[in-house]
């Protein structure tokens, strides 16, 4: 290990929940490794969406509304919460609703794959994560290779990978094709309707006025599954209204 901070390597550009990146070396972490930490998804707490890929979207669907971040380089999310800066899916131990999904790329922290040096890929870990500890439970190396545990995650972090390019493929057809429109969500009071969130979703009359060839190559890539998961989805809003009141509720009690 060395003592140096300047040598270790960190990753350019912002990544969603990942507060001090390093691309994964030997020198600097080879004493390091994973131990469950006691609130394993505490690091979630303060957020109120999570990026999905779109082969998750059927079932992120089922728990959560899944939306788009824009109209223009879209990427999916799933809805957490509808109280500012509060995950509504965890306890307070850090817990995640266990009869929820957790989308992948929260099951893929504290690692993750980026661009390093010279185009390559490169293994990323947030150091500042509870669950890299000096005692492990599962080392990040043995000897002068990766441990077996360390590259089951690498495997999953490249499946990830894989699958995001997918989704941008995905995403990229919906902008192309003008499908995705700013929207409502609102949730009926005595008072009248009260909005809860604008967002960015698939816009049906647009879907339905596309031509049968469109119609015909989404269905064949498999775009029209994440389509319908997608609009099915958007009725969970009421379900986060739900859930949030009954949290504020037991919290006023």
């Amino acid at each position: 290990m060395s003592d140096n901070p300047a040598s270790i390597k960190v990753p350019q550009g912002n990544m969603f929940l990942y507060q001090q990146p390093e691309y994964l070396n030997q020198e600097d972490h080879g004493h390091l490794g994973w131990r469950t930490p006691e609130k394993p998804f505490e690091f979630t707490r303060s957020i109120m969406s999570v990026p999905l890929v779109a082969s998750e979207i059927a079932s992120a669907q089922k728990h959560y509304p899944v939306v788009f971040s824009g109209a223009e380089n879209p990427v999916p999310l799933a809805v957490v919460s509808v109280i500012k800066d509060r995950n509504m899916f965890i306890d307070a131990d850090g817990q995640w609703d266990q009869n929820c999904y957790i989308p992948s790329y929260l099951r893929r922290h504290p690692f993750a794959v980026a661009r390093g040096e010279g185009d390559q890929f490169a293994i990323v870990i947030d150091r500042a994560s509870k669950g890299i500890s000096e005692d492990p439970e599962a080392p990040f190396w043995e000897g002068e290779e990766l441990s077996d545990r360390t590259r089951q995650i690498v495997d999953f972090c490249g499946q990830f990978e894989a699958e995001r390019n997918r989704t941008r493929e995905f995403t990229e057809k919906l902008a192309s094709l003008g499908l995705l429109s700013e929207q409502k969500a609102t949730h009926p009071t005595p008072e009248g309707e009260r909005p809860i969130a604008n967002f960015f979703a698939v816009n049906v009359e647009k879907l339905n006025a596309l031509s049968s060839e469109d119609i015909v190559a989404m269905h064949g890539n498999g775009y029209l599954s994440f389509i319908f998961a997608h609009l099915f989805s958007l009725e969970n809003w009421g379900r986060l209204m739900t859930r949030s009141n009954a949290i504020l509720a037991a919290e006023q009690s």
